[in-house]
This record gives structure tokens, C-alpha cells and sequence, in this order.
């Protein structure tokens, strides 16, 4: 019997039949966009009410959180400066007004469903219990809104589940 792995082709297909097969459209038809999300993780609203939603994978503590936050914006001709100080409030946002440190690791332009933005990856320590998280966060502005789609985990998440926002942010659709 011959291996499905000496078909490079044949075995990338079944990958990707496996991938797509465990993906799921979320669950908000709220939100701007459409999305594949992995089957099995928790949708819930994003707290106080807030324009967005979370993506929870299952086990305690949950090894891995989605965050789609998409707060309303009317476009003013000059999106690269709102998008600038969007990021600044999200990273200052992260600090928790000095209860933490965010170490910021890389930055690179990617374009999620025809929307160029930009991406960050961010290791973040909690002071108090010198707990560290891995955040990657992919922030655009949309014509309607100002996008903040996040992933973070922490040392128990595998390679699949840190893989998520990628395959998630490559299935976005905007409405």
C-alpha cells in the first residue's frame, strides 16, 4: 500500500479537506463580516455589550481566545491616521494602566478580505503573577469600522489552536 504522503498534492487536498471540514460560519449575523471560526469552540458576545464577539476554545483555562472587535467608524478621508491611533488605544489598553508589560515582537502589513491592515504580535506579562501570553492582533479600518481581530494564548495551546486566527482572518468576508 502506497502512502497518501508520497502524493504531495493528494495529501496537501486531504489537509485542506480536514481543515475546512472542522471550521464553522460564526455566529453573529450582527457583525460586518463572515467568518469560518473552529468547530467546537464557544461563540459569545463581546462583554459590556460592546460591538464584537469571542471565540473560546474548549478546556480550563481555555488555551486559546478569538477576539472580532469592530467598533463604528464613518470614514474622514484619512483612515492611516485613524488606524494609528486605534492601534495606540488598543496597546495602551493592554498595559491595564501598569499592571502589565506589552513586548511588542513584529509588524506586518496584511490585507484581510480586500481590507489592507496591519498586524502585530505582542507577548504580554501580567505583574502580578509574571503569567505571559502570546497576542497576535490584525487591526483595519473598514468603511463602517474600525477592526481589531485578536488571538491569545498561552503556553498550553498547540499548534492548531495558534494557527486559528490565521485560518480565521483568511475566511473573512466583509458585508
Amino acid at each position: 500500500m502506497v502512502a497518501l504522503s508520497s502524493f504531495p498534492v493528494l495529501s496537501a487536498l486531504a489537509a485542506l479537506t480536514l481543515t475546512s471540514a472542522l471550521a464553522v460560519p460564526l455566529t453573529s449575523t450582527a457583525a460586518p463580516f463572515q467568518a469560518d471560526v473552529p468547530a467546537g469552540w464557544a461563540q459569545r458576545p463581546y462583554p459590556n455589550n460592546l460591538p464584537g464577539l469571542i471565540v473560546i476554545a474548549p478546556g480550563t483555562p481555555p488555551p486559546v481566545v478569538l477576539q472580532f472587535f469592530y467598533a463604528p467608524y464613518k470614514g474622514t478621508g484619512n483612515d492611516a491616521k485613524a488606524l494609528a491611533e486605534f492601534i495606540g488605544g488598543v496597546e495602551g489598553s493592554m498595559r491595564g494602566d501598569g499592571r502589565g508589560t506589552v513586548k511588542r515582537l513584529s509588524t506586518r502589513t496584511v490585507t484581510v478580505g480586500g481590507i489592507k491592515g496591519t498586524q502585530r504580535e505582542y507577548d504580554l506579562t501580567v505583574k502580578a503573577n509574571r503569567v505571559t501570553v502570546h497576542t497576535s492582533i490584525w487591526y483595519g479600518v473598514s468603511a463602517r469600522n474600525l477592526l481589531s481581530f485578536q488571538s491569545t494564548y498561552g503556553n498550553r495551546a498547540t499548534p492548531a489552536q495558534k494557527a486559528a486566527l490565521g485560518k480565521v482572518l483568511s475566511s473573512v468576508k466583509f458585508k
